[in-house]
């Protein structure tokens, strides 16, 4: 075993662009559209492994200080949003709420479609 192993997102990283330079030119139909598909995901995990542990930190602050709580489960967090939404008890002009969903949508498509965001800014 090597001394060094390189990052996840390194070996992602370097598969994907493999993919992209050596095999998707020698490939037509199909095996193209499906080896662009593996492509994408590489990024996409590589994406995620960057950011995502910091969109949710961030994400988790949001909510706890939006809901008023210590709770320390973002799904819980999640849930207890989507219900005081759903129930009328959130204000949907409340300026906090709005921040809270903008900033959570910027780091959601940071991570899924960071063309979508660029394109966009």
């Amino acid at each position: 075993m090597p001394a060094f192993v390189p990052p996840a997102s390194t070996l992602l990283q370097a598969a994907a662009d493999d993919l992209e330079r050596d095999v998707l030119p020698a490939l037509a139909g199909f095996p193209r559209f499906r080896t662009r598909v593996i492509v994408n995901v590489l990024r996409l995990l590589t994406r995620e492994l960057a950011l995502g542990d910091a969109a949710d930190a961030a994400e988790h602050a949001r909510l706890q200080a939006l809901l008023d709580t210590d709770d320390e489960d973002l799904p819980a967090l999640r849930t207890a949003l989507a219900q005081r939404i759903e129930s009328g008890a959130a204000d949907l002009a409340d300026e906090a709420l709005i921040r809270h969903l903008r900033e959570s949508l910027r780091e959601a498509l940071a991570i899924d479609s960071p063309a979508w965001t660029t394109e966009r800014a």
